[in-house]
Parts: structure tokens; C-alpha cells; sequence
């Protein structure tokens, strides 16, 4: 090996621990080679306040009814019972596994809309008709997910019509309508059951 090779390899050596230094005292992005890291993101801001006690209504029963119950029940009973036209009755029960799937999960959504219903802060009438409907939504829909998961037919056909009776009942009680609104329901026998006078 050439003198001059040796000497070119010992002065590097050399002159690498200096520029390791270099670069260690060098502030980050102050070298225009280098471009600086970029800077973290803002935290995004909650909508929602941290819930300092368990079981804090956040949406009022309108929001309830028109997110959770509402598209549970219609996804539901677009899976159950039958629907008639000018080619006979056209069965709507589930034929495959993604549409027993949906009805399911429809069907325990309902389960705990009638629980959310009951909350303090959301029930209407804690010691009358309304308690007793939000328990039959939540039996409907329990009675809906055991239909579901056996795969029955009559049962699930069955656990819409409860449903179907829990929303109506309910519905008829509390949604005010006309007199001669054809939405017909028996309100005494309702307040008589609950033990309260009209």
C-alpha cells in the first residue's frame, strides 16, 4: 500500500471525530440540508364534555328516536314479516348471513334504546305509561335478537310485531295529535295499568 494512501486514511480518521461534533453541536433545523421536523398537530377539541358521572343524558329523546330507535326499527322490519304486492307476499326474512347480521344488531340496539329511554332526564313520565313501554321496547328487541340468532322465521316475524306495538303504544301516548287523527289508542286502560287517574 502506497505511503500516500495510509496518510490519506489516518487523516480521516482523524477528521471524523471533529465533525461528529460538528453536527452534534449543530441546533436541529439549522442545517439547510436537513429540513426541520415537522410540528405536532393541535389536539382536536372534544364536542362533547368529558362525563364526570356514569350515565349522563347527552341526547335529548327527539335525538334518541331519530338516530338509534328509528333506523333500528326500520332495519329490523325491513328483515321480518312480509310485504304483499301484485305477485303475492314477498317473505323479508333474512337469506344470508350479512342480513341476519344487521337484523341482530338492530334488534340489541333496541334492547338498549329502551334502556336510554328510562334514563333519569329522559323519561316523560317516570311513573306512568312511559316506563312500561320503554321495558316492552327493550323486550321486543330482546325477544328480536333471540329470533335472530336461532334463525326463526315465525319468532322474528313475531319480535317486529312487538316492536311494532312498543313504538305504537308509546307513539299514541305521548306524540301529540288531533282529535280525529286516525292514530287510535286506548290512553285510560294505559293510565288504569300504571295505577294513575286521567
Amino acid at each position: 500500500m502506497r505511503l500516500s494512501a495510509v496518510l490519506a486514511g489516518v487523516a480521516m480518521a482523524c477528521a471524523l471525530p471533529a465533525a461528529l461534533a460538528a453536527v452534534a453541536q449543530t441546533p436541529p433545523g439549522s442545517d439547510p440540508a436537513i429540513p426541520p421536523a415537522p410540528k405536532p398537530a393541535p389536539p382536536i377539541a372534544s364536542p362533547i364534555p368529558p362525563i364526570a358521572a356514569p350515565g349522563r343524558v347527552l341526547l335529548g329523546v327527539k335525538d334518541v328516536m331519530r338516530h338509534i330507535v328509528n333506523p333500528a326499527a326500520e332495519a329490523f322490519w325491513a328483515r321480518s314479516g312480509e310485504i304483499d304486492d301484485v305477485k303475492g307476499a314477498n317473505d323479508l326474512t333474512p337469506k344470508d348471513d350479512a342480513n341476519w347480521k344487521i337484523s341482530l344488531d338492530s334488534a340489541a340496539q333496541l334492547v338498549e334504546a329502551g334502556n336510554l329511554l328510562q334514563m333519569e332526564g329522559r323519561a316523560r313520565d317516570p311513573n306512568g305509561p312511559w316506563m312500561k313501554y320503554a321495558i316492552q321496547l327493550t323486550n321486543a328487541g330482546l325477544a328480536g335478537m333471540a329470533a335472530t340468532q336461532a334463525r326463526n322465521h315465525d319468532k322474528t316475524f313475531d319480535a317486529g310485531s312487538a316492536i311494532y306495538d312498543a313504538c305504537y303504544g308509546c307513539h299514541g301516548r305521548y306524540i301529540p295529535r288531533p282529535k280525529d287523527s286516525l292514530y287510535k289508542h286506548d290512553i285510560d286502560k294505559d293510565l288504569e295499568a300504571a295505577g294513575k287517574a286521567k
